[in-house]
């Protein structure tokens, strides 16, 4: 079984669609939009509107931006970023106040523009009263360095209680001053009254959205245990949480999220080792397989001995909490089991018991596919089926478009609200990776391949019951984990444990439903938030 594979890099036969341009009216795109189960063919008609053309811009704000998933939006939004025409931009500015699902993409196009013209309105929007308008104006504003946006984005951040706005403020921050450590409105008010007169905005690259790593706040962990390169981040101050990201996902995703945890908690952001990590030895092929196991035993060993290195250098104080996402929580179940004295507490966010309750998961993402009549689903639960006697997949990707359709789908199914743009923010651009010492593939940039491996036979059922402290936070939406399932890895832990229900989420409940998850850990942990300074 897989949860992620290197898109394929064969090439594929695309259907050709006419130009859509003027002319083209609601029924003609429907038709021709339905008419395909292709994603990338359906965003190819989407990137085909001409938004100058009335009927054209009718179809981008009330067929694509209002009903359809994050996917096809960003298309639109790749559609109003190149607009240049100016009674083309006075008319989307003046749309702001009359839907806050419009306003939010606009405010997305804007900062995907690069244009430094469209920051006065961006401003303007950072004041509106839905906050996921606010929060698309802070996220472009971050896209578009410029020095005018320093100061209101300080003052926003004052006055702004929500976390899931103000954690994009001060992420924009960053981006825009390259300043790191700077946790509070209160510190950024003092750095800028020292800096803003002779304050520049570092040009970068059209395409750099993002911090370089070596530029985020934190310090960077990097040594190697059991012949293992290990590597995190740490930020934050209090007892230690490790944090494990889902198997073949980078850490960032995470590194927003908690970042309100970070007053009460030390928490420690895992890269998690891919295949290429375990140096000495090297993995091995599983027998009568072509990859080999992700080495869960091995990954445990490197952990503890990476605790004890970190307590011995002072660089932690306690032992580990660990918080771990997908199926990374077998990780956190092993680890528990193998050393329950090193493990202080256990946080497990969509987790499976095991193998069985993993393959049920992928059986009903198949069944959904098939009922919902959506063909990418469907293939996305097969190329997750390892047939071991025919030494292949239940389902292959044709070529790289087919490839890069199923890698979204695997991560899009992970959220209840498949329409929220945060989900392609997250998922990031298409860019070039090494996989292995001998192959390079296209996928996106906030997911790591692990380098082509299977997940090893596992039962939290066959470990032995451990006292461990464990909260267990699932999404009653998720297609891939089950409430019934939760219950049962509670069961195993006992009276330690217990489990937190998340009604709006699916699998990213710490996205989706932020503030209850917050409270939840901080309950568990027993963390006191630091009020913060606002004077």
């Amino acid at each position: 079984m897989k949860l992620r594979r290197a898109l394929s890099l064969a090439a594929l036969l695309v259907v050709a669609f006419p130009i859509i341009g003027q002319g083209m009216d609601d029924k003609e795109f429907k038709k021709k939009f339905v008419g395909t189960q292709n994603s990338w063919e359906r965003r190819d008609l989407v990137k085909q509107l001409d938004p100058t053309d009335e009927r054209s811009l009718n179809l981008l704000m009330k067929f694509v931006l209002k009903k359809q998933d994050w996917y096809m939006r960003e298309a639109a939004i790749d559609v109003l970023a190149g607009a240049y025409n100016p009674g083309l931009i006075g008319q989307l500015e003046k749309m702001k106040d009359k839907d806050p699902v419009v306003a939010e993409a606009i405010a997305m196009a804007f900062g995907r523009s690069k244009n430094t013209e469209r920051v006065p309105h961006l401003l303007s929007l950072v004041e509106s009263k839905k906050w996921k308008v606010r929060r698309a104006a802070v996220i472009a504003l971050g896209n578009v360095p410029d020095k005018r946006s320093v100061k209101p984005l300080i003052e926003t951040w004052e006055n702004e209680e929500l976390f899931m706005v103000w954690v994009h403020i001060l992420e924009s921050l960053e981006k825009i001053t390259h300043q790191k450590n700077l946790p509070t409105p209160q510190d950024w008010k003092d750095w800028w009254a020292v800096a803003e007169d002779a304050f520049e905005v570092k040009k970068a690259g059209a395409e750099e959205d993002v911090l370089a790593e070596e530029e985020k706040s934190g310090e960077v962990i990097k040594t190697r245990a059991r012949g293992t390169n290990l590597s995190l981040r740490a930020r934050g101050n209090g007892l230690p949480l490790l944090v494990l990201p889902d198997y073949g996902y980078e850490k960032d995703y995470l590194e927003t999220y908690l970042r309100n945890l970070e007053d009460t908690n030390q928490i420690l952001y895992m890269h998690l080792p891919g295949t290429i990590d375990f140096v000495d030895p090297p993995l091995e092929n599983a027998p009568n397989a072509p990859k080999p196991y992700y080495p869960l035993d091995r990954i445990v060993e490197a952990f503890e001995e990476m605790q004890v290195e970190l307590e011995k250098s002072g660089k932690i104080k306690g032992k580990f909490a660990i918080l771990a996402h997908g199926l990374s929580c077998w990780i956190a179940m092993t680890y528990a089991a193998k050393h329950p004295k090193s493990v202080r507490r256990m946080i497990l966010i969509a987790a499976h018991s095991g193998q069985k309750a993993a393959s049920e998961g992928i059986d009903r993402l198949e069944r959904r596919g098939q009922q919902d009549g959506d063909l990418e689903l469907e293939h996305y639960a097969q190329s997750r089926s390892y047939d071991g006697q025919a030494g292949a997949y239940r389902y292959e990707a044709k070529g790289e478009d087919e490839g890069g359709a199923l890698g979204r789908k695997s991560f899009t199914v992970k959220f209840f609200d498949t329409r929220d743009l945060e989900i392609g923010r997250i998922y990031g651009p298409i860019i070039q990776k090494q996989i292995n010492e001998t192959t390079i593939a296209m996928v996106p940039e906030a997911v790591r391949p692990m380098g082509g491996c299977f997940i090893p036979p596992f039962s939290l059922f066959k470990l032995d019951r451990v006292p461990t402290p464990t909260l267990i936070m699932q999404g009653t939406n998720s297609i891939e984990t089950s409430d019934e399932d939760a219950k049962a890895i509670a069961r195993h832990y006992g009276k330690n444990a217990r489990v937190i229900s998340f009604t709006s989420s699916s699998d990213m409940p710490f996205i989706e439903e932020n503030e209850k998850f917050v409270e939840g850990i901080r309950k568990f942990l027993g963390g006191k938030r630091q009020k913060r300074d606002k004077d």
